[in-house]
């Protein structure tokens, strides 16, 4: 599904639940399954597409609940008393449309479900003076990049990895923040969903990327075990700083273009489940 219409939108759903009550601390699949079931109450066969098994990328991410007090014994606890919050990025302008048409419909309050959870939809945040992870962009924008950085340091919000195809004895995934990797998986984003003109030589990205990109400096990063319905999953969360040693200033301003884009595509496995949650920190 590709958005040659060229926007990207990042929402902050601020939330309130109804009732106290627990819920697992990994809910990917159940906020997945809150955003699709938003699309089809507005456009049911579009969300049927979005649903299709197998997509080579998705034009959608969501975050983990946000906000709450995590419980020992892996759950969280939610209180009719706090607000919380949970993310929506989305890649292409129809999604987004029908997606809003849900909320401006005026039919009853709209809730999301986690788990068994109910919780009342409060507001919409949409602009990066509303909340720090909100906004919105467009492919023709990021694609001008005047003046790129020659340092770009990425946070990675919510565990990440990377997968690399089922082996013999399973599958592989790593969950190091490799320039090659993480910038990969964000070009491969890019030329999935932006306008052709627009596209990235992957191979030349590739090659300065293994001879030119190092990391200067990573904070605090870890690893972090997720629970999903279907076994565990590894990722790791931290920032890590990579710096862009040779001066090629189409190349340099490419990389400065994904790093942008990270917030809005998510970086690697499982992004649609709550993974790769990252932004660029800086700019």
């Amino acid at each position: 599904m590709n958005s040659n219409s060229g926007m990207l939108y990042s929402l902050i759903l601020t939330l309130v639940p109804t009732r106290e009550t627990t819920i697992r601390a990994t809910m990917g699949h159940q906020a997945h399954a809150a955003f699709l079931k938003t699309v089809r109450e507005a456009d049911p066969v579009l969300a049927e597409v979005l649903h299709t098994p197998g997509l080579p990328a998705h034009p959608f991410t969501v975050s983990p609940l946000r906000g709450a007090t995590r419980l020992n014994r892996g759950e969280l606890l939610l209180s009719p008393e706090e607000t919380y919050w949970l993310r929506f990025t989305i890649l292409s302008p129809l999604i987004f449309q029908q997606f809003m048409a849900r909320f401006l419909r005026g039919e009853g309050r709209p809730v999301i479900r986690l788990g068994s959870a109910l919780l009342l939809i409060k507001e919409i945040l949409a602009t990066p003076e509303s909340h720090p992870w909100a906004g919105y962009t467009s492919w023709a924008a990021l694609a001008t990049q005047p003046d790129p950085a020659t340092e770009l340091t990425l946070e990675f919000a919510s565990p990440t990895a990377f997968g690399f195809g089922q082996q013999p004895w399973g599958k592989k995934i790593m969950v190091l923040p490799l320039p090659e990797t993480v910038f990969g998986s964000l070009a491969r984003s890019w030329n999935h969903f932006a306008p052709l003109p627009l596209q990235i030589d992957r191979r030349a990205l590739r090659a300065y990327l293994d001879d030119h990109v190092v990391i200067t400096r990573l904070e605090n990063l870890q690893t972090q075990m997720l629970k999903f319905r279907h076994g565990p999953q590894l990722g790791f969360t931290g920032r890590v700083t990579y710096g862009l040693m040779a001066d090629e200033p189409q190349l340099r301003a490419q990389l400065n273009a994904l790093a942008d884009i990270a917030c809005y595509t998510g970086v690697g496995y499982k992004t649609k489940m709550g993974m790769g949650q990252c932004r660029r920190i800086g700019k």
